[in-house]
């Protein structure tokens, strides 16, 4: 049986981390949670999880600030990154989209089904990429 994904959230408010937490290791993933920013890049760069959930406005070192400096870092510039927060502002969902961010989504409007099922297709999205990018290279040689 294959591992279950790794998922990191970085979340400063636990009522939100717990709800999303539980959801999603129920939904068969492992979940680490960080509270600020600082901590949440340090787990980022030990743990290198299979996606890691972003909220925009944390303590010590701002969401997006922590994207860039994850892309920046050759060792976790290709982590997946799911960009969530209560700030729909145009300005920072098109940075986190420079940033690469797989997706954005409000909280307003996000159960934690939605979340789950979003995690779910960001991996399977990226595994397709990499069979294709697979099938690709063996065609080319």
């Amino acid at each position: 049986m294959p591992p279950q994904p790794r998922v990191l959230m970085i979340e400063d408010h636990p009522d939100i981390a717990d709800l999303y937490q539980l959801k999603l290791q129920l939904e068969g993933y492992r979940v680490a949670v960080a509270a600020d920013g600082v901590s949440g890049l340090e787990m980022a760069r030990s743990l290198k999880p299979d996606v890691t959930l972003l909220d925009v406005h944390l303590p010590y070192l701002d969401g997006l600030k922590l994207l860039s400096a994850l892309r920046e870092d050759e060792t976790t510039r290709d982590l997946l990154v799911v960009v969530f927060s209560e700030d729909d502002n145009p300005t920072l969902v098109e940075e986190a989209k420079r940033l690469s961010a797989a997706a954005y989504l409000v909280k307003a409007n996000l159960l934690p089904s939605r979340l789950s099922q979003t995690v779910g297709d960001v991996l399977r999205n990226r595994a397709l990429a990499v069979m294709t990018d697979s099938r690709a290279a063996q065609q080319a040689s």
